[in-house]
C-alpha cells in the first residue's frame, strides 16, 4: 500500500519475494503436511516430460520445447537471495507458502 501512497516510489523496480525459496518437492511436502496425507514429489525426464505434454491437447505443441528451456534454465540458476522488499514496500510481512496453502487447502483436496 505505501507504494500507492507515498513518495519516491514512481518508476521504482523492487525485487519481491516471500520469505522462503522452496524446491518444488518441498512445496508439495508441505501441501501433504497441510492435507494431512504424505504427498511426494516425481521428477520426470526431458524426454518424458515432453512426451506427456505433447499429448495433452491443452497445450499448444510449439509450446512444449520453450516451457522445457525455460524450466531448465530456472533449475539451473542461483537459487534466489530473500528480501524483506514486500514489507518495506507494503507495509506488510510477505506470506510462507505454508500459510497460502493453509488457506486454500479445499483447492488441492480431490
Amino acid at each position: 500500500m505505501r507504494a500507492l501512497v507515498e513518495d519516491g516510489h514512481d518508476r521504482a523496480t523492487y525485487h519481491l519475494t516471500g520469505p522462503e525459496a522452496l524446491t518444488q518437492a518441498e512445496q508439495v511436502q508441505t501441501i501433504g503436511q497441510v492435507l494431512g496425507r504424505p504427498l511426494q514429489w516425481h521428477e520426470l525426464s526431458r524426454q518424458d516430460a515432453r512426451r506427456r505434454l505433447l499429448a495433452d491437447d491443452s497445450v499448444p505443441d510449439t509450446f512444449v520445447d520453450p516451457l522445457l528451456d525455460g524450466y531448465a534454465d530456472m533449475l539451473a540458476a542461483p537459487y534466489p537471495a530473500i528480501t524483506h522488499t514486500v514489507e518495506a514496500v507494503t507495509g506488510t510481512p510477505a506470506r510462507t507458502y505454508r500459510a497460502w496453502v493453509s488457506d486454500h487447502a479445499a483447492d488441492f483436496r480431490m
